[in-house]
């Protein structure tokens, strides 16, 4: 079994100082996930299901040690134990923790279990070289699913699964597509870089504040917006009446949210909005969710936004474009030409960032959870300093949630809560409405 391997090119930008993937800054960036529960969590029935999933996912157990020619690799640590920290704390607290310091020497998983009365929050952080959005919400339901078992009695067998390091993305990723196809990506990059009108580059938010970061509540902030079941049902039904997916709709409504706040106020802007994209598809065969490791690449989808345009035209053409990059294989092939690109022009390119960035995780089915504990909510962060503002997505359920998320370095709390406003406009709009044909512009 595999014990130890190398960290690939793409795994090492999260393991850098001051790294990026494209315009996305990932060194030693954090993933919070987590629930928040009404009813008590036992912790020692915690500790023990935390162990579990340690030893189940090698990765969580693993830490990262360098050889004396600098290599960085994952060592396997099998007497490896998650810590799990538990103090009073309400959901200020919770800000406190995402906005704290980012320190992996004991290890890259653990949890913290924050109690105010009966209401329990429960937040898993994983290093985000190892694990993606859609592992990581697989590992919170597994987490639920252990917890419940043990505390009716029955615990689930822990197995006896493939315990080698599994092998990164990219390195898979090498497998799949050959180096003329990837040289093939490289090269459209150029080109596009050659061809552009600076003039027609993606706008983004003004930065409206100073870089340094001190907001007294927290640098990254997270506003929630929360549909409840009727509404997810009638914006899922608005999507699928037009032929688009959720997330292009959704994409169309933030498109036109963050229209509201360029300049010139008249006329149509280009703009942007880069899209995580899980690449386990690619692979042959694709990989479960369930797989601990990172699998996020992503790709951009371009549109002349006119202030009056509506969310469904603009979900139109995500739609298509989402299509286009999917037959291209964009996603996957981007993340292998990024490790190829040594001209400043086509560096500059791979590093411009989109006018918003979208994580939709997607649909997952609602946990189970034991007597006595009630479901309230989970909630996921992952932002580094200088990301742009992002949409992260996801059903839990029948309930939609949707968290806008800025660095309040470079976009202040106010600027971005016209933005929130104006995207729970849009959103009401796309889903209380059957568009007409002429509203499809």
């Amino acid at each position: 079994m595999t014990a130890q391997r190398p960290i690939s090119p793409f795994e090492s930008t999260f393991f850098g100082t001051d790294t990026k993937l494209g315009s996305v800054p990932t060194g030693g960036m954090p993933l919070f996930i987590g629930s928040t529960v009404h009813g008590a969590i036992d912790p020692e029935t915690l500790r023990r299901v935390l162990g579990e999933l340690a030893a189940i996912h090698p990765l969580l157990r693993s830490k990262v040690v360098t050889t004396a020619d600098g290599t960085m690799h994952f060592h396997r640590d099998d007497d490896y134990r998650p810590r799990l920290d538990i103090a009073d704390g309400d959901e200020a607290d919770y800000l406190r923790l995402v906005n704290g310091p980012r320190d992996w020497t004991d290890g890259l998983f653990r949890a913290q279990l924050l109690r105010a009365g009966a209401r329990q929050q429960l937040v898993l952080i994983i290093h985000h070289g190892i694990s993606d959005g859609r592992s990581a919400f697989a590992l919170l339901a597994e987490l639920w699913r252990r917890y419940t078992a043990h505390i009716a009695g029955s615990p689930l067998p822990v197995g006896e699964s493939d315990q080698s390091l599994p092998e990164a993305m990219d390195t898979r990723l090498a497998e799949v597509f050959s180096d003329a196809e990837v040289a093939e990506f490289l090269e459209l990059a150029r080109m596009g870089v050659t061809m552009i009108d600076p003039a027609a580059a993606p706008r983004q938010l003004p930065y409206d504040r100073d870089g340094n970061g001190n907001d007294p509540l927290g640098r990254f902030a997270v506003r929630r917006i929360e549909l409840d079941a009727a509404e997810t049902r009638a914006l899922v039904d608005s999507a699928r009446a037009q032929g688009i997916s959720v997330n292009s709709l959704l994409t169309g409504a933030a498109l036109v949210a963050f229209r509201a706040q360029l300049e010139p106020d008249a006329g149509a802007l280009p703009m942007i909005c880069g899209h995580a994209v899980d690449v386990r598809g690619e692979l042959n065969p694709p990989l479960p969710a369930n797989t601990m490791l990172n699998f996020a690449s992503g790709v951009g989808t371009v549109a002349e936004v006119e202030p009056d345009h509506s969310p469904i035209g603009l979900g139109l053409l995500v739609t298509a474009g989402m299509q286009a990059a999917a037959e291209r294989h964009d996603a996957g092939r981007f993340l292998l030409a990024a490790q190829r690109v040594t001209d400043p022009a086509t560096a500059a390119a791979f590093a411009a960032p989109p006018t918003l960035a979208m994580s939709n995780i997607g649909r997952l089915p609602a946990y189970s959870t034991s007597a006595g504990v009630r479901h309230v909510r989970d909630d996921v962060f992952a932002m580094g300093p200088g990301m742009p503002p992002k949409l992260t997505v996801f059903t839990v359920g029948d309930r939609l949630t949707i968290q806008v998320e800025h660095d309040t370095a470079e976009h202040s709390r106010a600027q971005m809560g016209k933005v929130t406003l104006a995207l729970i406009e849009q959103i009401r709009l796309c889903a209380a409405t059957r568009p007409s044909a002429d509203q499809l512009r």
